[in-house]
């Protein structure tokens, strides 16, 4: 067992949610320490985790004991790879942070991962910051070396998807704090003081807050790089297969896919 006695919100979602910007909003509320993927850095041992969780035990116990060090009462870390291997480890250590479920338009995310050649069990990015579906705890999925670069990053997506979902019904049932949000949310002022109540956050000076979050609300964050990579991707036929190939094991997981508001609507008419 480990203790704190911080006020902790960590993030379960994927890359390219806006995760960078979020560690910037949360930086308007007073007594937070805001963080995005500080050291020790999840990615840097999550390839080890995937194939022993107990990888995780010692790592969260350094991570435990150097937010306890911090002056603030209040520390948020939005690093995306928390959800995809430490979350369970660390609950089970007794420690409960709050969590931010993340979300962004799937095919979205899927598309920024591939151009960024992040495929999960693919390659040195993906293998850093995705989870792998020949791994158990994952989202279940037949022969996932069969799908295309894009179909392993879409893959990917709805795997940060389920482990939010699962996660949620693991802290409903404890009775602990967690919010549903899209990066679009924190454009809005009163939605992001909203948010941070629900958290835990405050601000006393409202006036001098919602001059800071203007600022972080109009920079474009962690865009990425210009390259020449296209998408030439059939993606209602590429997606369509994938959620048809986790429909053999999570047919309810895929309804609720269906029903989101992350979905392409296209796609999700032409599933329906």
């Amino acid at each position: 067992m480990i203790k704190t006695d911080k006020n902790i919100v960590f993030t379960v979602t994927h890359g390219r949610t806006g995760t960078t910007m979020l560690t910037e909003v949360f930086k308007i509320f007073e007594d937070t320490r805001s963080e995005h993927e500080p050291e020790p850095n999840y990615a840097s041992i999550l390839p080890k985790v995937k194939e022993n969780p107990r990888y995780a035990i010692k790592f969260l116990e350094d991570k435990i004991e150097l937010i306890n060090k911090f002056n603030e009462s209040n520390y948020v870390e939005t690093s995306n790879v928390f959800g995809k291997g430490f979350f369970i480890p660390l609950i089970r250590m007794g420690v409960f942070p709050k969590l931010v479920f993340l979300n962004r338009e799937f095919r979205e995310v899927a598309k920024s991962l591939f151009k960024r050649g992040s495929f999960p069990m693919r390659t040195k990015m993906g293998m850093h910051f995705s989870s792998d579906p020949s791994y158990p705890g994952t989202l279940s999925i037949f022969q996932p070396e069969t799908l295309t670069d894009y179909q392993i990053c879409f893959w990917g997506v709805l795997d940060s998807y389920f482990r939010q979902v699962k996660a949620g019904e693991i802290y409903d049932k404890m009775g602990k704090d967690y919010v549903w949000v899209s990066a679009g949310d924190f454009n809005d002022f009163n939605k992001t003081l909203i948010v941070g109540e629900k958290l835990g956050l405050r601000v006393s000076d409202k006036s001098k807050a919602r001059d800071a979050h203007n600022v972080v609300a109009n920079t474009h964050h962690n865009p990425n790089k210009k390259n020449n990579v296209e998408v030439r991707v059939d993606f209602d036929k590429e997606e369509g297969e994938v959620l048809d190939r986790v429909a053999f094991y999570e047919p309810m997981f895929v309804e609720q896919v269906l029903g989101s508001t992350f979905l392409d609507k296209h796609l999700a008419e032409k599933i329906i």
